[in-house]
């Protein structure tokens, strides 16, 4: 398997994720939708704002994935034939720069996550309540898909360093 592979790979992984986090935000702002229309209790009425707005952060995001890493598929074929070595340098410069991203989700999480608790212990309040769990949503999720991120960034970046290394670039 060449090393362009290996990103198509990648690519692939990305876009899965893309559209599942779309996904996510679309079926959750739907949720958000049918609780406002169905929900008859304050609790189910302070969920509407805090999921449309986490579905709506998730859509945007995962449309934005969609578009950026379709338009790198059409760009990455031409850049590896024309150079290989820059190609794939420039990956392994573009992958440790997006590495921090995985260290802010995880941040995010741990703020987050008390604050839900927080949120629910010292406040009866139904629209703080859906805020909590809102935040602990929105954290989780974000959780949950960097996981997997990182694992496919990892295994791709080991990639990166077996082809400089074997290529002595």
């Amino acid at each position: 398997m060449n090393f362009y592979n290996h990103t198509l790979n990648w690519i692939t992984g990305e876009l899965f994720e893309a559209y599942f986090i779309t996904n996510f935000g679309i079926i959750t702002i739907i949720g958000g939708i049918l609780f406002g229309k169905f929900g008859s209790t304050l609790n189910a009425k302070a969920l509407v704002i805090p999921l449309i707005v986490v579905g709506i952060i998730y859509a945007a995001i995962g449309l934005s994935m969609i578009v950026s890493n379709n338009n790198r598929l059409t760009s990455y074929k031409q850049d590896f034939e024309k150079d290989h070595h820059a190609f794939v340098k420039a990956e392994k410069k573009r992958v440790e720069d997006f590495q921090i991203e995985y260290l802010i989700s995880k941040i995010v999480a741990a703020v987050f996550f008390p604050s839900t608790l927080l949120l629910f212990w010292f406040s009866k309040s139904p629209a703080l309540h859906g805020l909590g769990l809102g935040l602990a949503l929105f954290a989780l999720a974000g959780l949950m898909v960097d996981y997997f991120s990182q694992e496919r960034a990892n295994a791709y970046y080991e990639m990166i360093a077996i082809e400089l290394s074997n290529a002595k670039i």
